[in-house]
């Protein structure tokens, strides 16, 4: 065990070393995913060492490699090693979470690994929850723990229930609605402000249209860093306006919650500790492995009061005062033990450091929009926040619409074609917008010069 171990360690420990020396991305041939179908299940064990090498070979370098500095898509995940080590160690071991008698070690972990996010974000004293999956796990609970909170157990009400969120929330707020039973027809996606943000004035209108018509308004989700833009709603009159409507109110903060650790997005989150319910995502700005969200709750037993069950056979685990059974918060009874690589990851550096990197990432997209309104060439569709901006690439004397749009498309396609760079688009207004992320720690300001760089020299040839 202990060299296989070494051997696992050296080999990540040069993927990491090497990041820049390789392509960004690989996709995967079709001749090789057919051949790979077709292998058998093996009667016989194989050396360990020859099947790291068949991964090595034809496994591992199809991917897009998420901790390269040249990652600018999507959101990426750049875990540290010390949390890495953390997340071996939780697998090693193999605790088992849901149950505080089966490993109250590991729970108690998971307890103190809360109250530092309930501190963090300024939430009030018994703000409670739990580890999850991801934020899409984080938000299900959430909006199931608001219904049983709104209809308890009568289903009838059900069918009445709506959900309000803008139109730039992220795609697991509305699946949460549609599992947790809410219809389709009943998410409201409301128009957002010239800033992104959900309008408060809209989203009241829209709860008295919807009492007037003898529906149940459920919950309101605003966001704190949206994929798109990273804005933030507002937060504050979020909070006031659901105490006057006596509704949840519900934070999707996975992208830009562990911003508070900087002293930039701490101002941009102002009123997230007025929510009801928050989603976070360790595995995004914390720099933890995949998978790792969270869910803090300001009265913690409407998780328990919707999750807690105790069929026969877990009789003997009723938690005692003091305890904490997790699997009594969520869907989760079998769940592995997310403290200990945030644990670790947060004590090797500190919240010093932390919030140092997470202060350079949002300047980094900063840097970005500087150079790129400096650009004749270049256009700022969405200014820099939380790390995350969008733009694209604009010639002179060329109007808005399909053609400009086309343009764009292309020049994404040679820049992450070239292998070095990886960036994504979205939709913004209707018009196709390039869009960069920045909270990766291993990337720099020159590549940020040099990705730029690549999409004005993408335009010049497309056009």
């Amino acid at each position: 065990m202990q060299r296989l171990g070494r051997r696992i360690a050296d080999l990540v420990a040069a993927h990491l070393a090497t990041l820049r020396d390789r392509p960004i991305r690989r996709i995967l041939p079709p001749e090789h995913l057919a051949a790979l179908l077709a292998s058998p299940s093996p009667r016989q064990g194989r050396d360990f060492e020859q099947l790291l090498t068949y991964l090595e070979h034809q496994v591992f370098p199809y991917h897009a490699s998420e901790p390269n500095p040249g990652y600018l898509a999507f959101v990426q995940g750049c875990p540290t090693f010390p949390a890495v080590m953390g997340d071996w160690l939780a697998a090693g071991f193999n605790f088992f979470s849901g149950a505080w008698a089966v490993s109250p070690g590991p729970n108690a972990l998971e307890l103190l690994v809360l109250e530092w996010f309930r501190q963090w974000l300024g939430c009030p004293e018994g703000t409670g929850g739990l580890l999850t999956s991801g934020g899409s796990a984080a938000t299900l609970t959430a909006v199931i723990a608001a219904r049983h909170a709104v209809v308890g157990d009568d289903p009838s009400r059900i069918p009445r229930l709506v959900l309000y969120t803008s139109e730039q929330a992220h795609s697991s707020v509305i699946r949460a609605a549609w599992i947790a039973g809410v219809s389709r027809k009943q998410v409201r996606l409301l128009p957002v402000d010239d800033q992104w943000r959900m309008d408060p004035e809209r989203l009241f209108a829209a709860i008295a249209a919807d009492r007037a018509a003898g529906l149940l308004p459920l919950m309101v989700v605003g966001t704190a860093g949206t994929t798109n833009t990273g804005s933030v709603d507002p937060l504050p009159a979020l909070a006031r306006l659901c105490a006057a409507e006596q509704l949840w109110l519900h934070v999707d903060a996975a992208y830009g919650g562990f911003a508070a650790l900087a002293p930039k997005g701490k101002q941009s989150l102002a009123g997230i500790e007025l929510a009801d319910s928050v989603t976070l995502d360790p595995h995004k700005f914390l720099a933890v492995p995949f998978e790792c969200g969270c869910l803090l709750v300001r009265e913690v037993r409407r998780l328990e009061e919707a999750f807690r069950i105790y069929p026969d056979y877990l009789k003997d685990h009723e938690p005692k005062s003091g305890e904490v059974n997790f699997a009594d918060r969520g869907e989760q009874l079998t769940r592995y033990a997310r403290a200990i690589k945030v644990w670790l990851g947060v004590s090797f550096y500190g919240t010093e450091a932390l919030g140092a990197a997470i202060t350079e990432a949002i300047a980094r997209a900063e840097y970005a929009e500087q150079i790129v309104r400096k650009s004749p060439e270049l256009e700022v569709m969405a200014p820099a926040r939380l790390g995350i901006l969008c733009f694209r690439a604009h010639p002179r004397g060329w109007e808005s619409g399909e053609r400009l749009d086309d343009l764009n498309r292309r020049v994404m396609a040679r820049v992450n074609d070239g292998g070095q760079y990886l960036i994504s688009s979205t939709r913004l207004k209707g018009e196709f917008s390039l869009r960069i992320c920045t909270p990766g720690f291993r990337t720099t300001r020159a590549d940020i010069e040099a990705v730029l760089g690549q999409v004005v020299a993408a335009a010049q040839r497309e056009t």
